[in-house]
């Protein structure tokens, strides 16, 4: 028995990556540029830390705050599978993994936005009093480095 095709297979891009040099990372004019973020000499221990303990806040918003599914779709995204592979994966569309990250729209009630994952970790995040300092100490460091 041959399996379904996702309708989403046909119209769905495949995106190419390549690589740039570093002249090219260079030529951007802020400090948010992508050489000054992954500037090797730049290293601070304080900072990895911090990254650290933020991403291990991040992991427990997740697995007390999302539902099985959403539990599901982050940890293959954080894998860097796209929509595509997460929906082959889960054996689902492409569109349900669309909708379990940004969540469902309501068109009758003026385009009303509930459920999705992104919402609800934003919503818990703002509210996370160990959220918000990390990311206090994280933006004091970045301002001491400029």
């Amino acid at each position: 028995m041959e399996k379904r095709r996702n309708r989403s297979e046909r119209y769905q891009y495949v995106l190419l990556e390549t690589t740039c040099s570093n002249d090219m990372m260079e030529s951007f004019s802020n400090q948010e540029s992508i050489y000054f973020r992954i500037d090797p000499f730049r290293y601070d221990e304080r900072l990895e830390e911090l990254n650290e303990e933020l991403k291990r806040e991040f992991w427990k918003i997740v697995d007390e705050h999302l539902t099985d599914r959403q539990k599901q779709v982050i940890k293959l995204y954080c894998q860097d599978k796209t929509q595509m592979e997460i929906a082959k994966i889960l054996g689902v569309n492409q569109s349900s993994i669309t909708k379990s990250i940004n969540g469902n729209v309501d068109y009758k009630k003026s385009k009303k936005i509930y459920g999705g994952l992104k919402r609800r970790i934003l919503k818990v995040c703002e509210s996370n009093e160990n959220i918000k300092r990390i990311l206090k100490e994280l933006r004091d460091l970045k301002e001491e480095k400029l």
